[in-house]
């Protein structure tokens, strides 16, 4: 008998930035926008200084390979909890470099205590980099009311129903509720914003968007993770000719990201 495949494989692009752009030139192909995620950062100057380095080399490959589609960022892996000037300093090398090859960059939204400074980053730096892009996560409550400020600065973002929960009860763990708030804020985007990602595997949620962007098209498009509903993501391309992107983690150590999150919130979160 052989051995029982890796569980988490299907859900990573590869252990390296090599394996990640040839899997993401593969999906362009086919028509599938890519943003690719390095996964793994240690703490730590030269680790983020690192981290910066390969970041600005995955936009000159992608830029070479002519690779649709961006980069996932957390401002975690540039330091920001201990020095957020300096952690922002090298966000902006990160951003430059992606710009040269019109790339975009999406800053992930991490633990509810971080929102308020990394959404007050982005507002701030979205006025010099108006395709720079941030994450926000309908389960918590404040949500819609940052979704009104990140639309009245015509920002661009990325909801989802959020992997994070409030320590301080401010956020809702029904499964419903949760999926009542994302669809409020989705209609919220499509009724108020531009440019917009709407990054789920709910088919609920799936089909609610399909119909909105028919009745009120707008600048939009589906994210959803490798390795989760990959059927689903062709008929939106295919049938539906909604524009698709896919979610693609890559890193040498993966088990430390399914550690924290397993793989089931991974797909819940979206």
């Amino acid at each position: 008998m052989g051995e029982n495949p890796d569980p988490i494989a299907r859900y990573i692009a590869g252990s390296s930035m090599t394996e990640a752009l040839d899997r993401a030139r593969l999906l362009n192909k086919e028509g599938i926008g890519t943003l690719l995620v390095p996964l793994e950062c240690d703490s730590g100057e030269e680790s983020f200084e690192r981290r910066v380095d390969d970041l600005k080399e995955m936009s000159r490959q992608m830029g070479m390979k002519m690779i649709r589609g961006g980069i996932s960022v957390r401002l975690s892996d540039f330091g920001f909890r201990v020095h957020p000037d300096k952690a922002l300093e090298r966000l902006v090398r990160v951003i430059r470099s992606a710009e040269e090859y019109a790339l975009a960059i999406w800053i992930d939204m991490e633990e509810p205590e971080t929102v308020s400074p990394t959404l007050d980053a982005y507002l701030d730096l979205r006025k010099k980099f108006p395709h720079l892009s941030i994450t926000l996560q309908s389960r918590l409550d404040r949500t819609s009311a940052d979704l009104r400020r990140v639309i009245g600065a015509r920002g661009r973002v990325r909801l989802v129903k959020g992997e994070y929960a409030d320590p301080s009860g401010k956020s809702a763990n029904d499964p419903d509720e949760i999926r009542r708030r994302y669809r409020g804020d989705m209609e919220l985007l499509f009724s108020e914003g531009a440019m917009f990602a709407i990054a789920t595997h709910d088919e609920q949620i799936l089909e609610g968007a399909s119909k909105l962007q028919k009745n009120h098209p707008r600048m939009m498009e589906f994210q959803m993770y490798l390795g989760v509903r990959e059927d689903r993501i062709r008929s939106l391309l295919f049938e539906g000719g909604f524009p698709v992107t896919l979610y693609l983690p890559f890193g040498s150590s993966p088990d430390r990201y399914f550690r924290r999150t397993g793989v089931k919130a991974v797909s819940e979160s979206l």
